[in-house]
């Protein structure tokens, strides 16, 4: 599932039904909560907004190769005003521009590959899944934010609040990079106003939050619990914009498991989907921008941690496999074929398999899946398939020499 504003005729997004029960079911009871903590201080409340700082998103299962930047918008800036963002493209695998309202629900989002060079630069992206490796970082763009609904004709290269310039509501705009080759060089703000150009106001930035561990936590007693040895995986369904899609990345489409800790390891396999990195020249015509797998603490939204698809193995056959399991790593010969999660200090654990940004054509993609049609028939052995494991069985497997498939299907067999 993808979740955008608009389709564009090169890459057509998809909006899924209405939302269910599901992945942002707990954010959405921490929304208020998070949005009253990190509302700006009354002598922060400024014509100049506040410039970029580092977001610290630990709530609503943020993904750990990715980098949160974020930017609060003036508050009731003069009619005609709007923000300018002055960047160059990043050595980064991807980036976008999103606007949040209040609640922190999506309300308008700018792809990288969207994005329009200035007049002799060139942009690094050549479409939704592909990096061009001819083409250095630091190319030149510009960028807008205007007040207002979106319109039926866009402006190229601008983004959209829901309200007028008249709005006493806070919206902020956000730049999520993944996957940084090195640190991004972040964009500079300036508010245009009929009166001319004014810096959004450096300095005014929040202290990072302090949020509560994730260690201890009773979790027992959770109805999604599954009842067998078999792991389903769902997919997150979420069109309607609201708090149920806080922080939601409208560039990501998502599929997710609930896991219990009883001392099991956990494995994962499926088909993966091609992917490139912003130097590799193969393959060309790549299925995903990016993809990967992160276990999260499903009570409090926190991640525990991620595997971005570079880190983990592809067998000949084109599949993945992987551990989730505390001390996985070190039950792990080398180069047997295994990514590694640990299950972390939670009792319900969280597994989300997120895909950023599919080829329009690529039949794996999550959302071609219809709500209320399973997975596997649409989108075949792209789905992921989850299983546990008694930890003895699986070392004695893994030291008798069976492939990880073999592994997986003598555990999904254990009594």
């Amino acid at each position: 599932m993808i979740m955008s504003s608009r389709n564009e005729a090169n890459h057509c997004l998809v909006r899924s039904a209405p939302r269910h029960s599901g992945l942002w079911r707990a954010a959405a009871t921490l929304a208020g909560l998070l949005a009253a903590v990190v509302q700006l201080p009354a002598h922060a409340q400024a014509l100049t907004g506040c410039d970029w700082y580092e977001a610290p998103i630990k709530l609503a299962y943020p993904e750990t190769n990715a980098r949160y930047y974020q930017a609060d918008l003036p508050l009731l800036p003069p009619a005609g005003s709007r923000i300018r963002i002055e960047g160059s493209y990043p050595a980064t695998r991807y980036f976008s521009f999103q606007i949040y309202n209040p609640s922190y629900a999506p309300v308008d989002d700018l792809s990288d590959y969207l994005i329009v060079p200035d007049p002799g630069s060139q942009s690094t992206l050549l479409g939704p899944t592909a990096s061009n490796p001819d083409v250095q970082p630091g190319g030149r763009y510009t960028v807008y934010v205007k007040y207002g609904a979106v319109p039926k004709s866009r402006q190229r290269n601008t983004l959209y609040t829901d309200d007028s310039i008249s709005a006493r509501r806070q919206y902020r705009l956000t730049m999520r990079t993944y996957l940084e080759d090195q640190r991004v060089p972040l964009p500079k703000l300036v508010l245009e106003t009929p009166n001319g150009d004014q810096p959004l106001g450096v300095g005014l930035c929040r202290p990072a939050l302090a949020l509560p561990e994730v260690a201890g936590l009773a979790e027992a007693g959770d109805p999604g619990l599954p009842g067998s040895r078999k792991v389903p995986f769902a997919v997150f369904y979420g069109a309607e914009t609201g708090d149920s899609e806080f922080g939601l990345n409208q560039n990501a489409a998502y599929m997710s498991a609930t896991v219990r800790n009883t001392g099991d390891l956990v494995l994962i396999r499926g088909r993966a989907p091609s992917f490139r990195e912003r130097t590799g020249r193969t393959p060309l015509l790549p299925e995903v921008r990016y993809w990967s797998f992160c276990q999260n603490a499903k009570l409090l939204t926190t991640v525990v941690d991620c595997r971005a698809d570079r880190e983990i193995p592809i067998d000949a056959n084109g599949n993945y496999h992987i551990v989730v399991a505390d001390g996985a790593v070190a039950r792990l010969p080398k180069n047997i074929g295994y990514a590694a999660l640990p299950f972390g200090p939670v009792a319900v654990g969280f597994l989300i398999y997120r895909q950023l940004l599919p080829a329009a054509d690529f039949v794996g993609a999550i959302g071609r899946v219809p709500e209320g049609t399973a997975p596997e028939e649409v989108i075949g052995d792209y789905t992921p398939v989850a299983t546990y494991c008694p930890p003895a069985l699986f070392e004695a497997r893994v030291r008798a020499g069976d492939t990880p498939y073999q592994v997986f299907a003598a555990c999904a067999a254990a009594p």
